[in-house]
């Protein structure tokens, strides 16, 4: 790819072409993946001899407070990587009257742009201005343990599915120290998928809408899992579900692709499907779609480069690269069309999911969301603990909380 139609605007530095240039880059891989992204930093030093990458882990729950701390104090790095959930609290700061992060479109023709699948670049884009490039995507799916469903004779789950039927089984698979499913009930990041799976949205004409049609029924399914059904322990959580399936007690769980090198190294046999339609099959369980990729700081004084840099880290060489070795999936339509990508099954599979999932809102009212929709879960959680479904805490609770947002944008 190359850097499209550069203006002299996007090169502050006057010594970006004499001698040699040094990047920072600010990441949140870990494990293989960061191998991966180190390994790729070390290729892209190999072909530009000018150029010095100094990358810098940081933990993904706080990296953009981190970013704009240091950017609103002029200490930015040149290039930080963030989710596109990220980039709306980001995006509404400015530091000396301009934004923090660089608008990307001069860097590209329209073309060049047309590289990527839309939905990854809108899911970049705040205000109207492209921040960064997606370079991966993720989201939920339903995964489960063929091993499991074959001691049980029972079929494994399949894309025709419906939440009657991943309940049914759920039941049929718990038994003793076995569970039927396992995902983290109270999360809001899995109920997004349940939600939609009801006919709910979570975003509508730029505002949350957590009271939408079929929230709070969906809210009470997903609960009632654990509250009604007991398939899986209360309180179980994200590092639960992954033990629970990791050592074969948990049949299924809702999970994305960043673990599944760690289930195979545990021998696991795993497989992966689409998540279900609703009991009346008109909706499908739709999962919120995260993009991930870089962006480039206004204060960085070397944007040149550093647009070089986030081309290099985005291309398909290197997205295939991270697909094959860690699970990480794509975004480029070259990459979906590749042999190799589109015959490994788990690759491909994971793909078809994201293709019926939401993108993640980006706008700022999504940090809202974060705030106030765990205790509104919580409350659900122990209403229908303690009382049962009489008075429909779910819808209460949700309604409470869109109320305390809508507040707090007015």
């Amino acid at each position: 790819m190359t850097s499209g139609c550069l203006s002299g605007d996007n090169a502050d530095s006057e010594g970006e072409n004499d001698g040699e240039i040094v990047l920072t880059i600010w990441y949140t891989f870990e494990g293989k993946e960061e191998d991966v992204f180190l390994g790729s930093i070390a290729k892209f030093e190999d072909s530009e001899e000018n150029i010095k990458v100094e990358a810098i882990s940081k933990p993904y729950g706080s990296s953009e407070q981190a970013f704009v701390t240091a950017a609103l104090g002029d200490e930015a790095p040149d290039i930080m990587r963030f989710s596109s959930d990220q980039l709306g609290y980001v995006g509404k700061f400015r530091q000396n009257g301009f934004p923090l992060l660089e608008d990307l479109r001069p860097y590209m023709t329209p073309i060049e742009r047309e590289a990527w699948d839309p939905k990854a670049i809108e899911g970049m884009r705040y205000e109207g201005s492209l921040l960064g490039l997606p370079a991966s995507q993720d989201c939920l799916s339903l995964l489960y343990n063929k091993a499991l469903f074959d001691m049980n004779n029972l079929d494994y789950p399949n894309s025709n599915w419906t939440t009657d039927d991943l309940l049914e089984a759920s039941i049929s698979l718990t038994n003793n120290n076995q569970h039927g499913i396992a995902f983290p009930s109270k999360s809001p990041y899995w109920w997004f998928a349940f939600q939609s799976g009801f006919g709910g949205e979570l975003f509508t004409d730029g505002s949350s809408t957590l009271t939408s049609n079929g929230s709070a029924e969906s809210l009470n399914f997903t609960l009632n899992f654990e509250l009604e059904h007991e398939i899986f322990p209360a309180g179980t959580g994200v590092e639960q579900m992954e033990n629970f399936f990791m050592e074969s007690k948990a049949a299924m769980i809702v999970d994305g692709p960043w673990n599944w090198a760690e289930y195979q190294a545990a021998r696991l046999q795993i497989g992966q499907v689409l998540l279900p339609y609703n009991s009346d099959g008109s909706d499908r369980m739709s999962p919120m779609v995260n993009f991930k990729g870089y962006s480039i700081s206004k204060q960085s004084e070397n944007k040149d480069a550093a647009f070089k840099l986030i081309s290099w880290l985005s291309s398909a060489s290197v997205q295939k690269e991270f697909a094959i070795q860690t699970y990480t999936m794509p975004t480029l339509i070259d990459v979906y069309n590749d042999n190799q990508i589109k015959n490994n099954s788990v690759i491909s599979g994971f793909i078809n999911q994201l293709q019926v999932g939401f993108p993640a809102p980006i706008d700022d009212e999504m940090g809202l969301v974060y705030n106030y929709l765990p205790d509104a879960i919580e409350s659900t959680y122990q209403w229908i603990n303690s009382e049962g479904n009489e008075g429909n805490p779910s819808h209460i609770s949700l309604q409470l909380a869109q109320e305390a947002i809508d507040n707090e944008q007015s």
